[in-house]
């Protein structure tokens, strides 16, 4: 920190019979670039064994921030010129690790410029202190890893990497056995529980939305919906009661988008979508299903992320007996998604997902990954996802060697990136 003679700030604490060395660093971390409590206490240590200081002993705080933090609204970094983002996912107690600034570290060595930051798992659990009354009330907040999001996002900023906050929407486990009422009827009347809200359900929705404007507050650079679609499985004795009230599924879920759009366009951070992979064919039965047709929902956000993973395909899928074992799968389904779209939607991109883990391809390795993001970007794909819920992103790194010019970092995670905003869909 500098003073207003631009001389360096010096904090010190005077230990108190109370006092750890643990306690002195959750005190002061937000006042320092070092991003774990633990990392501040080690630093703080008069020995490395010492757990106390001794009473009115003089403690220096290290690491200070060279300027006081900018505001999120103010903090964030805006799309890349060319709209291409290169990025892999992240959970909340990842995000609460010592693997968080290492990721980050990787990244931007290899130019990787987003990561897609849990706000909710389809397990319901959010990965943050939030404040919304019904997570509050149900608990869903209660064991939140991410002690303060709007730091966590700025530490990623501060790498040159972009934070989009994934909010998984009508999957929720937990909060659906907290509140029946938001899930769907049976076709005999009571509940019917298969950790789904009903995507009718007003109080789901307005939940979700909640979520978002959260996310957006604690400085967000995109919102990313997951799981914005109707269940597929234990369906058999569920009444989603859309005929009755003359809906669709493509209705009801273009018309959640559409709400969700319009709390994310007046700020200016870009709300992306994830697909199924299947939807990228175009059979009206699987977008039926799903109520994920893409020409509809590109009208109501700035980028689709199909799931393309390989693994998941059926065998005989393009004439492949072990879809698995065939990267070049991510570019046909983006080649196919993008034929769908035509010209039609010149702000909103396509960024698939991408698989980034062995599951159900035996030939997974470094090689495999590198040609599914070639494949997406000679496809047309602008930028791609790594997907790997075990966090084990080894084979990323091998894939993506460091990179003669990587992005700058930027001093303390204060500095906003000169970028453009994204142009935002009509």
């Amino acid at each position: 920190m500098i003073d207003e003679a631009g001389a360096p700030i010096k904090v010190v604490h005077k230990a108190t019979a109370d006092d750890t060395y643990w306690s002195i660093a959750a005190a002061y971390l937000d006042l320092t670039d070092t991003y774990l409590t633990s990392d501040l206490e080690k630093a703080l240590r008069r020995s490395p064994n010492a757990t106390k200081p001794e009473l009115g002993e003089t403690v220096t705080i290290p690491t200070l921030l060279s300027a006081a933090p900018k505001s999120p609204e103010e903090g964030r970094l805006g799309w890349p010129e060319d709209r291409a983002l290169r990025g892999l996912y992240i959970r909340g107690g990842t995000a609460q690790s010592s693997l968080y600034t290492a990721v980050l570290s990787r990244m931007q060595k290899r130019n990787l410029n987003l990561i897609v930051l849990d706000a909710k798992d389809y397990d319901g659990l959010l990965t943050y202190k939030s404040k919304v009354q019904l997570a509050v009330d149900s608990g869903a907040t209660k064991s939140a890893p991410i002690r303060n999001l709007e730091r966590t996002i700025r530490f990623a900023h501060s790498y040159g990497v972009r934070v989009a906050m994934r909010v998984s929407c009508f999957e929720d486990e937990f909060m659906t056995h907290a509140h029946t009422e938001m899930v769907p009827r049976a076709k005999w009347g009571r509940p019917y529980q298969i950790g789904w809200f009903d995507p009718t359900n007003e109080a789901a929705q307005q939940y979700i939305r909640d979520l978002v404007v959260e996310s957006m507050d604690a400085g967000a650079d995109e919102i990313q919906l997951d799981y914005v679609r109707y269940p597929v499985l234990g369906i058999q004795g569920a009444d989603f009661d859309l005929e009755r009230r003359k809906l669709t599924k493509r209705i009801v879920i273009r018309d959640f988008v559409r709400s969700v759009h319009a709390l994310t366009q007046p700020r200016h951070v870009p709300l992306s979508l994830d697909i199924f992979g299947v939807v990228a064919d175009g059979k009206p039965e699987d977008i039926d299903m799903l109520g994920q047709h893409p020409a509809t929902l590109a009208a109501e956000c700035e980028a689709l992320s199909p799931m393309v993973y390989p693994s998941h395909y059926s065998s005989g899928y393009q004439g492949f007996e072990i879809p698995g074992n065939h990267p070049e799968i991510v570019g046909i389904a983006t080649k196919k998604l993008l034929a769908q779209l035509g010209d039609k939607f010149p702000n909103t991109v396509v960024r698939p997902w991408v698989q980034a883990m062995d599951y159900k391809s035996p030939e997974y390795g470094p090689a495999y990954l590198a040609i599914e993001v070639h494949s997406s970007d000679k496809a047309g794909g602008s930028g791609w996802l790594l997907w790997n819920p075990g966090q084990t992103y080894t084979v990323a790194w091998q894939a993506l060697p460091p990179v003669s010019n990587p992005t700058p970092m930027l001093a303390g995670g204060t500095t906003s990136s000169t970028s453009p905003k994204a142009p935002l869909a009509p």
